[in-house]
């Protein structure tokens, strides 16, 4: 069972800006530890699930409201959102609260923010490696980031302290953090999220939906990805569309080469390429 640190000193109220799955999920993960969590959407309807599920310990429709006096500010919104939301709660919040977020890309929201060096200074962008394809507060759990990798992407402009703090946040909601640069992480996340998630759409996309009664396991195992939130995931394309281009011209590659091998009649070679590929898989989890 994954150990959860003691909750510091400096960490009493937390506000989640977008309570949805992530959102909901780390406000549940943070309220089994005694820490306050105030809820932000322009939905009054949204944080009123979100405090029947028990998410948050209450709700608000203004920003400023919801952010008073609060020591971590979690921007758990689309990406194209984060950076524009990470100013609006600079301007009234105090200088030593933490900024973070849930975002699946990093380099452009970390160079939209540092247009600003007062909000970069406290922004410490982060992205839980967990999720799944479904979406709403309903669907969140107090242990969703229990044990799971939290992608930290500190740069030059990030303070030591509210980095350390960042680390400290993340740890007690469940997560082990690991620091990459921005650049990094869209490199790495492109190649095991976003070209999988592409993939996986083009795959169902392909499939005659005549086909549906012939579906098994193995189709919706390769799909399920697939079902996520269109909008969210164009704008996670958009943000990182030169490292996702460059993900697709490898795979586009890969597809050929393992098309000429079928056509070949190769079978040794085939099952030598099969085999490799069920090493890899075992070697990665």
């Amino acid at each position: 069972m994954h150990q959860i640190p003691q909750k510091p000193d400096w960490l009493n109220q937390v506000t989640i800006v977008g309570v949805g799955l992530l959102g909901g999920s780390v406000g549940m993960s943070l309220r089994r530890c005694g820490v306050t969590v105030h809820g932000y959407s322009r939905r009054p309807e949204s944080c009123d699930i979100a405090i029947r599920v028990g998410a948050i310990n209450r709700g608000f429709a203004d920003l400023s409201e919801a952010c008073d006096d609060s020591d971590v500010i979690v921007i758990a919104s689309p990406v194209d959102r984060i950076a524009p939301l990470s100013s609006q709660v600079a301007e009234f919040t105090k200088p030593e609260s933490v900024i973070t977020d849930v975002g699946s890309t990093k380099a452009m929201i970390v160079d939209q923010v540092n247009q600003d060096p007062q909000v970069a200074k406290r922004f410490v962008a982060a992205h839980p490696i967990a999720g799944s394809e479904k979406s709403g507060v309903e669907y969140a759990s107090a242990t969703l980031f229990d044990g799971k990798c939290i992608i930290i992407t500190p740069d030059d402009n990030t303070s030591q302290e509210h980095l350390s703090r960042a680390e400290q946040f993340w740890q007690l909601v469940g997560g082990r953090t690991v620091n990459l640069s921005p650049a990094e992480h869209d490199n790495c996340l492109a190649s095991v999220s976003h070209l999988p998630h592409l993939v996986s759409s083009l795959l169902a996309s392909n499939t005659d939906p005549k086909s549906a009664p012939l579906v098994g396991s193995g189709w919706k195992d390769m799909t399920r990805v697939a079902a996520g939130d269109p909008e969210m995931w164009t704008a996670i394309c958009q943000h990182n569309r030169p490292a996702i281009l460059d993900q697709l011209d490898a795979f586009s590659n890969h597809l050929q080469q393992l098309r000429d091998l079928l056509a070949s009649g190769d079978d040794e070679k085939l099952q030598a390429w099969l085999q490799k590929a069920k090493e890899t898989k075992q070697q990665i989890g």
